[in-house]
């Protein structure tokens, strides 16, 4: 039996370093990923990847209106195609990185503990077993399926990761559950022309964030087709022939829904970030990124504060490029001049959100961007107008 002084299960980007980092200390690292030895599938890490390349192949799908269910179809077919090939591309560039490293051995297959030391490699080759001193999960499921009657021997139901491998784009997709997982579902499938229905137990949509950049996120998800039952109670999911029915309570009325795919979401914020000197960033169309406070956490915290907000529609660039939905909002310190946080919900958000980041972590003033001079044109360069306060 091999014997490491690390095991890693799943790579992903943490598993990466984590190898790198370990195999420079000295230590003999054997690292395991599964998705390396399934020529379809997506492992979790891999996910919020894919969901940034469905969602920009699906925007083409929305440029063609007069397409029919079929058409896109066969639309979805070519990307599930290429996204498999992506990832293929993805992990075995990173596996061949890890596998030229002194110190550092690469399985390929699915790690599994079966001793307090011991992991149980299954490839589609052989099965073996390995020892470690420590175990580290760097690839993990991140939500249980919820307690729903019928869930458990419904064949329809998905994860994220399960879904975004299917061949056949499904016509009703229902999703349970809030969060961002679900909402970067629910635009991908509705750009590609499911009829995409989101079941949330909550009565506010998205409840962490400032009423009006949550209204106009909503807004927009539902001009893409999302249709939104707040305050649903999902009771039970009874499978009919290829189809299944979904029993609810929505609104204080008993409704039924049917579905051809059902996504369990979990209802982990990830665009709400705990450390806010971080950007984080939504994957829907157009991407909601935002940093640092919200207006009403700043307000709460007794802050004299400056609000601004711009259109996406005023933007040059959004303009050029034919995306005009959403809007930009900042919050300001009226006593400092600081940059206390900001939302951006349009084109190119998680690409310019560093830049304020940036600012605030440099502790400048807000007219530092007010006053920058950025390509012309540029998405960044409504900056200028955003913090002209």
């Amino acid at each position: 039996m091999q014997k490491f002084d690390v095991i890693l299960i799943g790579i992903g980007k943490t598993g990466k370093i984590l190898a790198k980092q370990s195999a420079a200390a000295g230590k003999s690292v054997a690292v395991i990923e599964k998705s390396a030895d399934i020529p379809n599938g997506t492992s979790v890490d891999q996910a919020d990847i894919v969901s940034h390349f469905l969602v920009h192949k699906s925007d083409f799908v929305k440029l063609h209106p007069g397409l029919s269910f079929d058409e896109k179809d066969i639309w979805y077919r070519r990307a599930i195609q290429e996204k498999r090939r992506f990832q293929a591309t993805l992990v075995n560039n990173d596996l061949d990185e890890l596998e030229k490293l002194d110190n550092v051995t690469v399985f390929r297959g699915s790690g599994s503990v079966i001793f307090e030391n011991e992991v149980q490699i299954k490839s589609s080759k052989e099965t073996s077993v390995i020892s470690g001193s420590e175990i580290v999960f760097a690839s993990v499921d991140r939500y249980m399926f919820p307690e729903i009657s019928g869930i458990d021997t419904c064949p329809i139901v998905y994860t994220r990761e399960m879904l975004m491998d299917l061949v056949d784009l499904p016509k009703r997709l229902v999703i349970l559950g809030g969060g961002q997982v679900g909402l970067e579902t629910a635009s991908i499938y509705a750009g590609f022309g499911s009829t995409v229905t989101f079941l949330d137990e909550e009565m506010v949509f998205l409840s962490e964030e400032d009423e009006d950049i949550a209204a106009e996120i909503k807004k927009a998800l539902e001009e893409r087709g999302v249709t939104f039952k707040l305050g649903s109670h999902v009771e039970k999911i009874v499978m009919e022939k290829r189809s299944s029915l979904i029993s609810l309570t929505s609104e204080g009325q008993k409704q039924e829904i049917s579905a051809d795919a059902i996504l369990i979401s979990p209802c982990v914020d990830h665009a709400a970030n705990d450390d806010h000197r971080t950007s984080c960033s939504m994957c829907i169309s157009p991407p909601f990124s935002r940093v640092g406070q919200t207006e009403r956490e700043a307000r709460a915290a007794g802050c004299n504060v400056l609000i601004t907000t711009i259109p996406a529609s005023s933007i040059l660039m959004a303009q050029v490029i034919g995306q005009t939905t959403g809007m930009m909002k900042t919050i300001i310190d009226a006593d400092t001049k600081k940059i206390l946080g900001a939302g951006l919900f349009c084109a190119g958000s998680d690409e310019i959100i560093i830049i304020i980041q940036l600012a605030m972590d440099r502790d400048v003033d807000y007219t530092v961007l007010r006053d920058q001079v950025f390509p012309h044109p540029t998405i960044a360069e409504a900056f200028n107008e955003l913090f002209s306060v």
